[in-house]
């Protein structure tokens, strides 16, 4: 392991190169995982998350137009998929599980 200090740069930093495959395969499994265990966090999640990324996505296309900055192309796509994964992870749970919910039934 590396020790840290001041001069270090950004590549020495023990931190994994995942790419955007690793990264969607992530989400699905975070994402699955949650649908098995809690259905009101995970419709809850679902709702708030991709909201966010397309906000953020928003955002950094009207950035872009005004003043191109050179934004990788992968950040785009990584906002894409952060939106459409946990809406066809829902999709695919809903549908194989039915939409009655724990968390919609009366006390």
């Amino acid at each position: 392991m590396a020790k840290f200090h001041k001069n270090m740069k950004t590549s020495d930093l023990p931190i994994p190169n995942l790419g955007l495959l690793e990264i969607s395969l992530l989400q699905i499994f975070i994402y699955s995982f949650l649908w098995v265990v809690s259905d009101f966090t995970a419709t809850l999640i679902t709702l708030v998350l991709p909201g966010i990324f397309l906000f953020l996505l928003l955002i950094a296309l009207v950035a872009e137009l005004i003043d191109s900055s050179k934004t990788p192309r992968w950040y785009f796509k990584f906002m894409i998929l952060s939106i459409i994964i946990p809406l066809v992870t829902a999709a695919v749970f809903v549908s194989i599980l039915g939409a009655n919910f724990d968390w919609t039934k009366a006390i």
